[in-house]
């Protein structure tokens, strides 16, 4: 019997959610998909038994942070860590971390393990260590092995061997310090049909910390059962900023549609999934497969979002009704630019931003929510590339957007540049995250692009939100609310919130709403001098009559507004 037990380190920085007031709302978790995966494969296809435990520490961190305990999160997780060592006892302990943000938990989690017991096997696998398994075989003396790619056909070789340390030695897709030193290059081991990879066992998780990745906020607070599933492995583009390749490779593999529904008709029967989170990094590789799947999914009364980015060249009308009958109700777009130099001379992405506003249209249309991905901050981006990515994201009408800051993740085009060019300016693997810049290269300042990225979705989401200018403010209604309850100090979404509500004609909501964010502009000079630059008028957009605005400020606990025959708020 081998006694596998897997960890995983959490993938945002503690402190990040502790010594700011902004931005301080801890990111959705995602299933462990990989660790599922190899849980079931490994239960199949090894030879000798085999029991396998998992450990997922964003869980842990999440709690601490709550408790406002976080500085002790080292601690914590190592007595934890322990306690499952006690009892378990394994004889594997597989670290598996996606992005660079977890690289120095990897080293304190691997080093817990063999001070508690040097005999047991550490390894590691993943996106970061697949890509960057010289430097942490250099830096995690703790470290014993790494995988290159997905785990499960190299594990089931590395547990059923009679020697694993010959296993470590000769496998194509195992990496250790020895090997290393003899110069060898591990390469994938993959699974070519997933169909051979059995159903998951659910079981191993408390679903109930995973089921806030949904982006369609109309159905915010509503009960709901999320669940992941990725029907394909792969992607054949080279994005500059994208890791992929060296995890999953570029030969796009596929589950059969008939194993998609199986899956998915389980997921909704057995552990009362409600909303399907379809997660593939390229769904539309092959669109007729992907036309024929959707076309099975409506047959199942479920909801369906895509939470990782579609390619916008596959949607037209038809694709967009056949996302309808399916359930989806929102489509994040993997659009990143509104520059075609940047999409095509610096990101290396078979896109035209001409083709943006038809399938915007096309969605809208059919009631489907869009969402945009921006990445702001690639070497080779200039200001004025920014100005046109600005003005794509105000004339195509997406429902939100969000804008993310370049990150050198290991394993990326990008990372490489960098590293050549000497433009990574903050090596701190725990700044390596899409709300922060690390990245100093001609025409990029950190500390601008940090100030673009926020201020974009500050103009585009409220100043000029696009449902509020055609009067679907029942439709830009729920993302307002959903700022309001993640960020209740978001002077902007209190107000907008106020202009919904009071264009709907719920005047209550908006007269509290709009007490709110006077109370906010009040006190806090920094959404004065925002609302300044984007020449919001943050007294004058709603009348408010003052004896209003006193009982619902002093219902709220907030500072009652000033004197006068009324309030006028924000513009």
């Amino acid at each position: 019997m081998t006694k596998l037990l897997f960890v995983v380190p959490p993938y945002f920085n503690a402190a990040d959610y502790l010594d700011k007031s902004r931005a301080a709302v801890l990111p959705a978790f995602t299933i462990p998909y990989g660790i599922l995966s190899m849980e079931a494969y490994l239960k199949k296809a090894c030879r000798s038994a085999v029991e396998i435990r998992l450990v997922d520490l964003n869980i842990t961190l999440k709690r601490l942070v709550e408790e406002r305990q976080a500085d002790a999160h080292n601690r914590i997780f190592a007595e934890e860590l322990s306690a499952v060592l006690a009892e378990f006892r394994p004889d594997i302990v597989g670290i598996s971390a996606l992005f660079n943000s977890s690289f120095g938990y990897i080293q304190s989690l691997a080093q817990v393990v063999k001070d508690f017991d040097p005999s047991i096997l550490t390894i590691a696998g993943g996106g970061l260590p697949s890509a960057a398994f010289s430097m942490m075989l250099e830096k995690c003396p703790a470290l014993d092995a790494i995988c290159k790619g997905e785990g499960e056909k190299p594990l089931v070789a590395l547990i059923d061997a009679a020697d694993r340390q010959s296993v470590l030695a000769g496998h194509k897709a195992w990496i250790s310090r020895a090997t290393l030193t003899e110069g060898k290059k591990p390469a994938h081991d993959f699974i070519d049909d997933l169909d051979d990879i059995p159903p998951m066992n659910y079981g191993m998780l408390d679903l109930s910390h995973y089921n806030n990745r949904s982006i369609d906020k109309r159905y915010a607070g509503q009960p709901r059962r999320e669940m992941a599933i990725h029907t394909s492995r792969g992607c054949p583009f080279l994005c500059v900023f994208c890791s992929n390749p060296s995890l999953h490779g570029r030969t796009v593999r596929f589950m059969s549609i008939d194993r998609v529904v199986a899956d998915v008709r389980r997921m909704r029967d057995e552990f009362g999934m409600t909303v399907l989170m379809l997660e593939d990094d390229h769904f539309f590789q092959d669109r007729n497969r992907a036309k024929r799947l959707l076309g099975a999914l409506a047959d199942l009364g479920i909801r369906v979002e895509f939470p990782n980015g579609v390619a916008v060249y596959a949607i037209d009308e038809e694709v967009a009704e056949l996302f309808s009958r399916a359930g989806v109700s929102a489509v994040a777009l993997a659009v990143e630019s509104g520059s075609d130099h940047v999409l095509n001379n610096i990101i290396k992405k078979p896109l035209k931003k001409k083709l943006i506003k038809p399938a915007v249209e096309a969605l809208r249309k059919f009631e489907v929510r869009s969402h945009v991905f921006i990445v702001a901050g690639l070497p080779g981006e200039q200001d004025e590339h920014r100005q046109e990515t600005l003005e794509m994201l105000l004339e195509n009408g997406f429902d939100w957007i969000h804008v993310y800051l370049a990150i050198p993740i290991f394993g990326s085009r990008l990372y490489d540049i960098c590293i050549e060019n000497g433009y990574i300016e903050n090596t701190n693997s725990n700044d390596f995250v899409a709300t922060k810049t690390v990245i100093r290269a001609p025409g990029l300042d950190p500390r601008k692009l940090e100030a673009y990225a926020y201020e974009t979705q500050l103009r585009v989401n409220f100043v000029e939100n696009h449902n509020m200018k055609i009067g679907r403010h029942d439709v830009a209604l729920p993302y307002m609310k959903n700022v309001c309850e993640k960020y209740p100090d978001h002077a902007f979404g209190q107000l907008y919130a106020s202009r919904c509500y009071a264009a709907l004609g719920d005047h209550e909501s908006a007269v509290a709403h709009a007490a709110n964010a006077l109370h906010i502009f009040e006190r806090d000079a920094w959404w004065r001098s925002l609302a300044d630059r984007m020449g919001v008028d943050h007294m004058a957009l709603l009348s408010l009559p003052v004896e209003a605005a006193h009982a619902l400020a002093e219902r709220a606990a907030l500072a009652p507004a000033p004197s006068g025959d009324s309030v006028r708020l924000a513009g």
